[in-house]
């Protein structure tokens, strides 16, 4: 039975198949850099992000989420960088900053477009881009 949160409301459940469903789509490698490493056939560092996060409401689809590898999906939800709806485009924000040559690693996808799934039916949704680029990323972009 689903636990009652104070608000009253029924509290929703995570779908347990979304990481599969997500990292099968993206073909087991994360959409900005490629990562694809394995153990045998079990996946190593390799996540099914949330697009509009799930405490957000953010539905436990597909068109929802991004393979993503774990550095990558870290800072996809602390702002770092967003995808662009119309174009698929990754664009990272002004406020990162380290030493050179870690920001270059990062900065070799600015402008890339994210590699995408399988299929068009799971395409990122516009709504939830528009949703990340709006309340997580850490605005000014790069240009």
């Amino acid at each position: 039975m689903a636990q009652t949160p104070p608000s009253g409301e029924p509290r929703r459940r995570r779908d347990p198949a979304f990481r599969e469903k997500v990292l099968l789509a993206y073909q087991y490698r994360c959409g900005v850099c490629g990562h694809d490493l394995r153990l045998g056939r079990q996946t190593v560092g390799l996540e099914a992000a949330h697009i509009k996060w799930f405490q957000a409401s953010g539905p436990d689809i597909v068109p929802n989420g991004i393979a993503l590898c774990s550095l990558h999906h870290k800072v996809f939800d602390l702002g770092v960088f967003t995808i662009l709806p119309d174009s698929y485009q990754i664009v990272f924000s002004q406020h990162l900053n380290g030493d050179t040559e870690t920001t270059a690693r990062f900065l070799t996808h600015q402008g890339a477009g994210l590699i995408l799934p399988q299929s068009s039916e799971y395409f990122p949704e516009s709504s939830f881009l528009d949703w990340h680029k709006r309340e997580v990323f850490k605005n000014p972009a790069r240009s």
